[in-house]
C-alpha cells in the first residue's frame, strides 16, 4: 500500500466537525485504490490566530506547498470578523489566507460541480418536471485567477502613484469609504484564457458534455476576449464538442431551469463565483463540492463550497455531505478512483434510505425523513463504502 501524504485545514465554525467524518471516510474509501491516506494538520484561519497570531502562518504555507495537496475545511467566523476582524483587517481568513494561495499556487481552474437526481428532486427548489429521468449535471468551472478578483493586487506596483491616486486604485484593506473614487482593475491574459478554454473543452470531451460559455461581451471589453478566445478554440481544436454562449444576466434567469445548464460551464472568476453558488442554492450549499487545481503543476485545494456554518458551530448540526463529495474530487485526482466512486455512491444511497441533516429536511414538508447530526450522517456513508 503507497502513502500519501495530504495537507489538512481543519477550518473555523462547523468546519471541524464536518472535516472529522470526512477524513474518516476519505482515509477509508483510498483502502480500496491501495492508497494510505496520511493528513497533516497545516493550521490557517481564526483557529490559528490564538497560537501564530497570523491566520495565514508562514510554517503552514511553506508546509501545504510542499505537499502540494490541501483538504480545505473553510475559514472565517462572522463574530470573529467583527471582533479581531474589525481591529487587524489585514487578517481576515479568506482575503489572507485563501486568495494567496489561489494566486501562489495559480490555482487556475475551480471545478464545483452539481449533480440533480430525479429522485431527489423533492431537495431542489426548482418543478420537479423540470429534471428529467436520467438526472441534469452541471459542471461550473470558475476561472479562478486573474479577472476583477485580482486585478488591483497584481497590477498595482505597475502603475504609478498619482494615477493610483487619480483613479482610486486601491488594495481592498486600504479602502476608507471616504474615496472620491474607486476603481477595480479587471484583466485576462491570453496565455491564461487559452490554456483556461482548452482545459474545458478536453474535460467536456472526455465527460461527454457541451460547453456553455457565460459572459457579457454585450458591454464588456474583456468578455469579447473571452468569447473570441473561447470560440477559436472550440471551433479549431475541437470542433466535435457542442459549444454555446450565454450571457450572464440571462443564465442568471435561468439558474431555476436546471436542464438549460446541463454540460461544463464555463465562467469567469466574479460570474463563476455567483452563479455557481446560486446553481448549489437551488439544491442545497450543505451538497456543495469544489476543487482548485493547476492544470500544470497538479497543485490542488479541494474545499466545499458551503461555507462554515459558524452559528451552528459545536450543534453536531451542519451538513458534511459537501465535505464528503469534495473528498471524493481529491481522491480521483491522487489517483484513487474505486474510493472516489464508492463515495459518491455512498452519499446516493444514503439519500435514498432518507436520512437528511436539517438543512435537506426542511426542503420538503410532504415526505418524512430521518433528521440526523453532522456525526450520524457521516457514519452512514461510512458504513455504506
Amino acid at each position: 500500500m503507497s502513502q500519501k501524504i495530504i495537507a489538512l485545514v481543519t477550518g473555523d465554525g462547523s468546519a471541524p466537525e464536518m472535516m472529522r467524518v470526512s477524513c474518516k471516510i476519505a482515509i477509508a474509501a483510498a483502502r480500496k485504490d491501495g492508497i494510505e491516506i496520511v493528513f497533516e494538520e497545516t493550521p490557517m484561519g481564526w483557529n490559528a490566530y490564538p497560537k501564530y497570531g497570523d491566520t495565514f502562518p508562514e510554517q503552514s504555507f511553506r508546509r501545504a506547498t510542499e505537499l502540494g495537496v490541501l483538504f480545505w475545511g473553510g475559514v472565517g467566523d462572522p463574530k470573529l470578523d467583527k471582533t479581531i476582524g474589525a481591529e487587524h483587517p489585514e487578517m481576515m481568513p479568506e482575503a489572507r489566507a485563501l486568495l494567496p494561495l489561489r494566486s501562489s499556487w495559480k490555482l487556475l481552474l475551480n471545478f464545483r460541480p452539481l449533480t440533480l437526481y430525479k429522485y431527489l428532486a423533492h431537495l431542489a427548489k426548482v418543478r420537479p418536471e423540470t429534471i428529467p429521468e436520467t438526472g441534469v449535471r452541471q459542471v461550473w468551472v470558475r476561472f479562478l485567477l486573474e479577472d476583477s478578483y485580482f486585478g488591483n493586487i497584481d497590477l498595482i506596483q505597475s502603475i504609478p502613484q498619482d494615477v493610483r491616486e487619480r483613479l482610486g486604485i486601491k488594495l481592498k484593506a486600504d479602502v476608507t469609504g471616504e474615496e472620491e473614487m474607486i476603481t477595480e482593475l479587471a484583466y485576462y491574459k491570453k496565455e491564461t484564457v487559452e490554456k483556461y478554454f482548452r482545459a474545458i473543452f478536453n474535460y467536456a470531451k472526455l465527460a461527454g458534455l457541451p460547453v456553455i460559455s457565460i459572459d457579457k461581451a454585450n458591454i464588456m471589453p474583456r468578455y469579447v476576449f473571452w468569447r473570441k478566445i473561447c470560440a477559436r478554440i472550440g471551433k479549431d481544436e475541437f470542433p466535435d464538442v457542442k459549444l454555446s454562449h450565454q450571457l450572464v444576466d440571462s443564465a442568471n434567469a435561468l439558474l431555476f431551469t436546471p436542464t438549460a445548464f446541463n454540460g461544463v460551464i464555463a465562467c469567469g472568476n466574479e460570474h463563476g463565483d455567483i452563479l455557481s453558488d446560486g446553481a448549489a442554492g437551488a439544491w442545497s450549499l450543505g451538497m456543495m463540492c469544489s476543487s482548485s487545481v493547476n492544470p500544470d503543476t497538479r497543485s490542488a485545494i479541494f474545499e466545499s463550497g458551503a461555507g462554515t456554518a459558524a452559528d451552528i458551530a459545536g450543534k453536531n448540526e451542519a451538513n458534511p455531505l459537501g465535505r464528503i463529495l469534495t473528498a471524493a474530487m481529491m481522491l480521483r485526482h491522487i489517483g484513487a478512483p474505486k474510493g472516489a466512486q464508492a463515495i459518491e455512491d455512498a452519499v446516493q444511497k444514503t439519500l435514498q434510505k432518507g436520512y437528511r441533516t436539517a438543512d435537506l429536511a426542511a426542503s420538503s414538508e410532504k415526505i418524512t425523513f430521518a433528521v440526523i447530526g453532522t456525526q450520524e450522517m457521516g457514519e452512514k456513508v461510512l458504513s455504506l463504502l
